[in-house]
């Protein structure tokens, strides 16, 4: 008997982690069908660096499509664009590439004209009997929107998942715009980041944050950090973003500062993940020197920093704090600068089992606590008061009530 089919589109990292977390948790009850939309790239191969992830998604025998592969010609374009963005500075490094840069040009005017027939070719090949994306943008000419648009014109119902629960820490001191999503059901972390009284949220919780999957993720030996691994002090820094509202700074000045001060302590080994967004207006000149830090990016999981440092050092407003929190490490919390406005306001963390800061001088090596796996801070803000269930299949189950509930 064939099973209905669940059509989940892909982003970026942030989408990819959650969207794999769904689809375990549905495949022996529906076919889920993974599509790549990206914004840096069209193309899953170079679009997704996360080798983590990437590892994790062949192992379940998931198989991703790139928008492209529901035409013809972009396909076959595809392919002689070898599956990767191609830039200008591609061309100054070999002058051979600029064919295939051409080439690559085309396939972008192709795709765009095209784009229409693409999304029908896509449903149709598909029929699917929900669709899920991420929370972004609505803008009528963006193709994830263009794509739910063409989902709802078909009565195909449409639930948007998170890419964590910040903005549930970031909207204690902030009154960040959330874009209401009428035509669609949005599958938010907590009632912090909610619109109340809105008819088309369901609090889920953060799929990829859940207490069972977590430590799934955790327990895997694969793309391991080797990095001093018998020092003493293992200290994962991992850089947050800067939410959109701009009420506070991220805490990456005093980050700096502790990697500065921990630079030369034989007993220290200091890992830094840095944040796609917030890193490319940065200067690392001098930490980079460091022989005892390793930087790290996109390519990178998280869980492979959580997994390799006793000590995690965050932002007050990053979802990625809740994982070391889960797995009971020690787990330092940075408060960011606010706007006058939000002097004093705190994110929830400060009243949960992490080390709260708020400067440099504060953190200390040896007095730090461990954090409570199943903090209350957690289970408000990452679990929506779910508690410490696989987070992926209450959503399952809370989409299944809303479709019977379907007119």
């Amino acid at each position: 008997m064939n099973m209905k089919t669940v059509l989940i589109l892909i982003r970026s990292e942030a989408d990819f982690e959650r969207a794999i977390s769904f689809g375990i948790a549905c495949k022996n009850i529906y076919s889920p069908i993974f599509v790549f939309t990206g914004d840096r790239s069209p193309f899953f191969f170079d679009g997704i660096k996360n080798n983590f992830q990437k590892n994790i998604f062949n192992e379940q025998n998931f198989e991703v499509f790139d928008f492209s592969d529901f035409d013809y010609l972009g396909k076959c374009l595809k392919m002689l664009c070898q599956n990767k963005r191609w830039e200008l500075s591609d061309i100054k490094k070999r002058k051979k590439n600029i064919f295939t840069y051409c080439i690559y040009r085309i396939f972008l005017k192709y795709i765009t004209l095209r784009r229409k027939n693409i999304i029908r070719n896509l449903f149709e090949k598909t029929k699917p009997y929900f669709l899920m994306t991420d929370q972004s943008m609505t803008n009528c000419d963006y193709l994830p929107e263009e794509i739910r648009a063409f989902a709802v014109k078909q009565q195909i119902s449409v639930f948007l998942f998170t890419h964590g629960a910040a903005g549930g820490l970031h909207s204690e001191f902030s009154n960040p715009i959330r874009e209401p999503y009428i035509n669609y059901t949005a599958l938010n972390c907590n009632k912090n980041e909610s619109l109340l009284g809105g008819h088309n949220i369901i609090i889920a919780g953060d799929m990829a944050s859940s207490f069972p999957y977590v430590n799934f993720l955790n327990q895997k030996d694969i793309n391991q950090i080797d990095f001093f691994n018998d020092r003493k002090y293992r200290v994962g820094f991992m850089m947050g973003g800067v939410a959109d509202c701009h009420t506070s700074t991220n805490g990456w000045s005093t980050q700096e500062e502790l990697i500065i001060e921990l630079s030369e302590n034989q007993d220290v080994a200091m890992v830094l993940k840095l944040h796609p967004r917030e890193s490319q207006s940065l200067n690392f000149q001098m930490i980079s020197r460091f022989k005892n830090l390793l930087i790290v990016g996109r390519e990178c999981d998280r869980s492979r920093v959580t997994k390799w440092a006793n000590i995690i050092v965050c932002s007050d407003h990053c979802s990625t704090i809740f994982e070391p929190m889960i797995l009971g490490k020690k787990v330092v919390a940075i408060e960011g600068k606010h706007i006058p406005m939000y002097a004093k306001k705190h994110s929830p963390l400060k009243s949960s089992s992490v080390n709260f800061i708020t400067c440099a001088s504060e953190f200390s090596l040896d007095s730090l606590r461990f954090a409570d796996p199943i903090d209350y801070i957690t289970d408000k803000i990452a679990w929506g008061e779910n508690g410490p269930v696989d987070l992926a299949k209450l959503t399952l189950q809370k989409i299944e009530q809303s479709l019977s509930l379907k007119p």
